[in-house]
């Protein structure tokens, strides 16, 4: 269905003049509300809770060897594709008219995302997913530059977020750890946006002369 997805979303841009982050919003809430029907109808068993907001204590072995395959995998395709990838993210046009698959390409995207999506949704659920997602790649934007460098620092925040949410979950009782991973997450986005050496809003402001 996640594949199904992205193969939608990639459709959707490629036959109007529909963005790829309007048709994202659209796709993935329209699955997720026939995912929804699905379970009040057939009256499945699954908790809807842990399922909208996430479970990290219920994974299992399973999960685990679920997202190690998937982490190989992203990072395996984005290595061999790097320079195509970033090519085709800053010029689109350019990437197009030098004969790269751009379609191809964007598929692949939407793949990796979707599958991205799949496996950390036992951690912060379907709705905090997507925040778990852009929150730790904006952190990294305001901190460097490069695009490898955004990759690795963006990698290392999300670590950091859901390992401080976890901790911060259990020392406060009732504390779902979705919402705990995903609060710190926002947290290392503000401040961030604040105090960055180069687009730190205070930061900015202490710069300039008196």
């Amino acid at each position: 269905s996640g594949l199904m997805g992205a193969g939608t979303i990639s459709w959707i841009r490629s036959q109007s003049r529909v963005k790829v982050d309007a048709a994202m919003a659209l796709t993935f809430s329209s699955f997720f509300s026939i995912g929804i029907i699905l379970i009040s109808v057939l009256r499945n068993n699954i908790d809807l809770d842990s399922f909208l907001f996430g479970d990290i204590l219920g994974t299992t072995i399973t999960d685990i060897y679920r997202t190690a395959s998937v982490t190989a995998l992203v990072i395996t395709a984005t290595w061999l594709s790097y320079k195509e990838l970033l090519f085709y993210t800053f010029d689109r046009t350019g990437a197009e008219a030098m004969g790269l698959p751009v379609r191809v390409i964007h598929l692949g995207f939407m793949c990796a995302i979707t599958l991205t999506i799949i496996a950390s949704m036992q951690a912060v659920g379907v709705i905090l997913v997507i925040s778990l997602l852009v929150g730790p790649a904006l952190t990294a934007y305001l901190l460097v530059k490069e695009l490898h460098q955004m990759m690795i620092v963006g990698a290392i925040i999300g670590a950091t977020s859901s390992l401080s949410g976890v901790y911060l979950s259990f020392y406060l009782k009732n504390v779902p750890s979705g919402p705990a991973i995903v609060i710190v997450s926002s947290v290392l986005f503000i401040l961030a946006l604040l105090f960055s050496p180069s687009q730190g809003i205070i930061t900015q402001r202490l710069r300039l002369p008196s």
